[in-house]
């Protein structure tokens, strides 16, 4: 390719062409064997007719006979020895590609024609084949930065590398906008970015001006391809082919679709705000939001942006509730009402865990007797004040309103049972607009309802069958909205007050995989699933349980915390010493005070009643254990709700050596045992361990108890009973026959540990091989270095009061009964691992 001004230059001036196209051109006009024959292809303005001037000129030169030709000429006046030129060929009646064809067969005929690269009919299509065999094709509108230096050179002008490189990057390499940038472009005094601004804004002007004056409907695809997003497939079905080739034929796109940079930001620029916002709307129904359209919406108060905003955030709530909220919120700016947004917003803030954002919300609502969200409202406000602990004020929320859908009355069931108001399992629920098919989430609450009926009037198994019904018909409805419980946690309950352990675990265990009530009950779920592994005897489950709750991320509620802390104390006094069971009693005191239990909370505050007894804090838990009794016989000696109840009484008597409070328990198991397993179980137990406790011990009634009690989740309570058996006995075969027994009911329990009944616990033997999780590890590097728990808290983003629970359980799987005694065994166990010591290190040099 030439590169100097001269007289043997192929130009008059230069030209924006490729390295490949000079050298094509140059063969063309220099062969005198072979007939002229090409094709010229490029998008519009790219060159081609400056091309074809070239060529004619550099032909008629030689004294050859040239002849123009274009659509609307009859072509076949053109004499057949001249050498026929034709631009626009793409535009050519089928009459006149018929005498081209004609020409064509001619071997010593010249042609060379020009076209864009759409639209091609089959005849030019056949012609361009044609004209290929003879001579390659020469491609124009794309430039390169060789080819940008080689017409500057030509043009003898100078400029930077950068300012090359800022022009190609704006015009995307279309060799037409190229050309006009390099036109306007100042090679002696360029300004560097301002300037460039100027070009930018010159080329605006005139592609404001090229995509008014194409074909409308292209025009609308170009706009409505560079306001969405960038890859939009909405776009491109096979359909839309034509308008994209049609786009790059026009110079607006490149070969793969995408927009010219410049061209998209002419658009963004220029397109009126009311098309704006209809794209964005769009673009937000078919659920793509473009962060670069919003940006170009603004921050404006229009009805149909506010109302695509909570369509869309509806559409997360269930799942991805943070991106929920933040539609909400930009709802809010661009005038959604402000009521029914304030309810969404709760449930968001609900799904993530800010239970107090979310009642704030929902007071400065202020929804009124006859807003249409009242009922939706109500719900979230049942859901929060029992995730408070405060169950009655939840119940006292639904039976305020006035009618009820299935879903919020069989949430009303949920509360209504565990505030221990029976009558109030009654209440109708109504069928919006006469009937209508039944819908999954109708069916599982009528289960729901049926269910929660049936555990008060003995029909236990009836009453388990659907409430696990329920549960399963909630998981596959896909409902996640704010509720006072989560069904498969109230099968899973039932089926614990029914003895049926291993039912709770496969429920729970269903719905934690299915994700029912999706992210807001993930915790729970988690931490009944704790429990129930707690039943079952698998301390690791246990303690992965709440490893997982306490690393989640999401902040617990009171009822959560509560729950947390029960399982914690539960654990230590089954698998730990005096010191990790003082510790976990000591953290769990702050959630006592605060709580308020209810049916549902029955298992941990039975717990706490235990514990309170062994470690001497009774009056503690005293009025919680009282109250819930009152609560428990509202029910009547039918309800499945109440035998742990009593069962705890019985345990809290014997620890405190008080027999005659263990009667008023007994008899009521005794009363229920007819309607509940296991209650027959318990007022069997409760016999053969007040003998005991006498001193009148028969190893085969201990033992079979102590096996009952295990085949209804309680194997830690027979595995007890047989230990007292044991520790009140003088025959060596027996006290041999019921710690034989107490070791297989509770392996993990040592065999020279004394029966709780005495007051204290004899040493656990040290576990310094216990493997410690990752994050313990760190806290246990921390407690190494001194830190308190608010420090350690500090270190690694966690509160002071889960650093308490982590030391607390590091404690108990080390068997350490004191400070020093932990931190001998710490070592031990960190010394073995010193990538936890470089992690940490890692960690704090991140903080500090």
């Amino acid at each position: 390719m030439p590169t100097q001004a001269g007289p043997k230059s192929p130009f008059h001036a230069p030209s924006l062409w490729t390295r490949l196209a000079h050298a094509h051109i140059d063969a063309l006009t220099s062969d005198d064997e072979s007939p002229h024959r090409a094709l010229i292809v490029g998008s519009a303005r790219s060159g081609k007719t400056r091309m074809l001037r070239h060529v004619h000129r550099e032909l008629a030169d030689r004294g050859l006979d040239v002849a123009e030709g274009r659509p609307g000429i009859d072509l076949s006046r053109v004499p057949a020895t001249s050498i026929l030129l034709v631009d626009d060929a793409q535009d050519l009646e089928p009459s006149q590609l018929t005498v081209v064809a004609a020409r064509m067969r001619d071997p010593e005929a010249g042609v060379v024609l020009a076209c864009r690269p759409w639209p091609m009919s089959d005849d030019l299509r056949a012609l361009a084949r044609e004209l290929e065999h003879a001579h390659p094709v020469t491609v124009l509108g794309f430039t390169t930065r060789g080819d940008v230096g080689a017409y500057l050179t030509e043009a003898g002008d100078k400029m930077t590398s950068a300012c090359i490189d800022s022009v190609l990057e704006l015009t995307g390499n279309a060799t037409w906008l190229v050309a006009e940038a390099l036109s306007i472009h100042d090679v002696t005094g360029c300004g560097g970015a301002s300037d460039h601004e100027v070009i930018a804004e010159a080329l605006q002007e005139l592609i404001a001006y090229r995509l008014r004056s194409v074909d409308p409907e292209l025009g609308r695809f170009v706009e409505t391809l560079c306001l969405l997003p960038r890859g939009d497939r909405a776009l491109r079905p096979a359909a839309r082919q034509d308008l994209l080739m049609a786009g790059h034929a026009e110079g607006l796109l490149l070969r793969n679709g995408q927009p010219v940079p410049i061209v998209r930001a002419t658009v963004r620029a220029t397109t009126p705000i009311e098309r704006r916002i209809d794209l964005y709307v769009d673009s937000l129904t078919g659920g793509a939001d473009d962060p670069f359209l919003r940006e170009l919406v603004g921050p404006i108060a229009d009805p149909r942006v506010a109302a695509a905003l909570v369509r869309q955030g509806d559409g997360l709530l269930a799942e991805e509730p943070r991106s929920a909220a933040e539609y909400y919120r930009s709802a809010a700016e661009a005038g959604a009402e402000s009521a029914a947004l304030a309810v969404r917003r709760a449930e968001a803030a609900w799904a993530v865990g800010a239970i107090d954002e979310a009642g704030a919300l929902l007071d400065e609502a202020g929804i009124g007797e006859d807003h249409e969200e009242r009922e939706r409202a109500a719900r979230v406000a049942a859901a929060i004040w029992a995730a408070r602990g405060l169950v009655g004020m939840s119940h006292a929320v639904l039976q305020s309103t006035p009618r009820l859908e299935p879903e919020t009355a069989g949430y009303a069931a949920m509360s209504a049972l565990a505030a221990a108001e029976p009558d109030a399992l009654n209440t109708p629920s109504i069928q919006p607009g006469g009937y209508t098919a039944p819908s999954t989430l109708t069916v599982s609450m009528d289960l729901l309802r049926t269910g929660l009926r049936s555990t008060l009037s003995g029909s236990g198994e009836r009453a388990l069958n659907d409430l696990v019904r329920a549960s399963e018909m909630y998981t596959a409805s896909g409902c996640a909205s704010p509720a006072p419980e989560v069904p498969a946690v109230i099968a899973a309950l039932a089926a614990i007050h029914l003895g049926e352990v291993d039912v709770a675990h496969t429920v729970l265990e269903d719905a934690f995989r299915e994700r029912q009530s999706g992210p807001w009950a993930r915790n729970r779920l988690l931490l009944w699933r704790g429990w129930v592994a707690l039943q079952r005897q698998h301390p690791r489950d246990v303690d992965s349980a709440l490893e997982q709750v306490l690393s989640s991320g999401h902040p617990l509620s009171p009822r959560e915390r509560l729950l947390a802390d029960a399982i914690d104390v539960a654990s230590a006094r089954r698998y730990g010493d005096t010191a990790a069971l003082t510790t976990a009693w000591r953290a769990a005191r702050e959630s006592i005070i605060r709580a308020e239990f209810d049916l549902f909370s029955i298992l941990p505050l039975g717990e706490f009643v235990v514990t309170a007894a062994r470690t001497g804090d009774t009056a503690r838990v005293r009025p919680h254990f009282e109250r819930l009794l009152e609560q428990t016989q509202r029910l009547g000696t039918a309800s499945a709700w109440s035998a742990h109840v009593h069962w705890a009484g019985i345990q809290q008597g014997m620890l405190l050596n008080r027999p005659g409070d263990l009667k008023p328990h007994a008899r009521q198991l005794v009363a229920s045992a007819p309607h509940n397993r296991l209650a027959s179980m318990m007022a069997q137990a409760g016999r053969v361990w007040t003998d005991a406790l006498a001193g009148h011990v028969d190893p085969a009634a201990v033992e079979q108890a102590a096996y009952g009690l295990a085949s209804v989740g309680l194997a830690w309570d027979g595995a007890r009973l047989a230990g007292h058996g044991a520790a009140r006995t003088d025959d060596r075969r027996q006290i041999s026959r019921l710690l034989a027994c107490a070791r297989h009911l509770h392996p993990r329990d040592e065999a020279h540990r004394t029966p709780e009944s005495d007051g204290a616990a004899a040493p656990v033997a040290p576990r310094t091989n216990a493997v410690l999780s990752h994050r313990e590890h760190e806290v246990a590097i921390l407690v190494l270095q001194g830190k308190t728990y608010a420090e350690i808290g500090e270190t690694i983003f966690i509160s002071p009061r889960t650093a308490e629970h982590h030391i607390a359980r590091i404690r108990r799987r080390l068997g350490a009964t004191s400070r020093s005694d932990l931190i001998a065994k710490l070592r031990l166990v960190v010394d073995d691992d010193r990538d936890a010591h470089d992690l940490l290190g890692e960690r704090h040099r991140e903080a500090g």
